[in-house]
């Protein structure tokens, strides 16, 4: 083989090396989300207005950092748990999760999706129902 094609070959391999290191530090890796201290613990009103107020602000404060947020849950199918409306969590595991009570669920941010104003994290555990 010569030169030229060994050295197409090895940049071929470094972009697509560099792509997936790329990707996987800039959305965290798979975590264990049981064992991590969690950033920050709000409630899911007081993030979404401060997302809603300040998106850039709390995208900086928040992507990609472990939090416990409180409220209701208002929707869930398919292991997305939507509190009050506003926060979509995407549970690790399939889990019994019961309409209209009060729950502490533990994940990753993800972003904020301007669009369908909602915030979305994933990675998600169920710390405390019925609170």
């Amino acid at each position: 083989m010569s030169k030229m094609k060994k050295l197409i070959i090895l940049v071929i391999v470094c972009i697509i090396g560099g792509y997936f290191g790329y990707k996987y530090i800039m959305t965290g890796g798979e975590r264990n989300l049981e064992t991590e201290n969690s950033a920050f613990v709000v409630s899911s009103s007081t993030i979404y207005d401060e997302f809603l107020s300040n998106p850039e602000l709390s995208t900086t404060k928040y992507l990609n950092k472990a939090i416990e947020i409180s409220g209701k849950v208002s929707a869930y199918e398919n292991n997305l748990v939507t509190l009050d409306g506003k926060i979509s969590c995407l549970l690790k595991t399939n889990e019994k999760v019961v309409l209209n009570t009060s729950i502490v669920i533990k994940g990753r941010v993800t972003g904020f999706d301007d669009l369908l104003e909602e915030l979305k994290l994933d990675q998600c555990i169920i710390i405390n129902d019925s609170i």
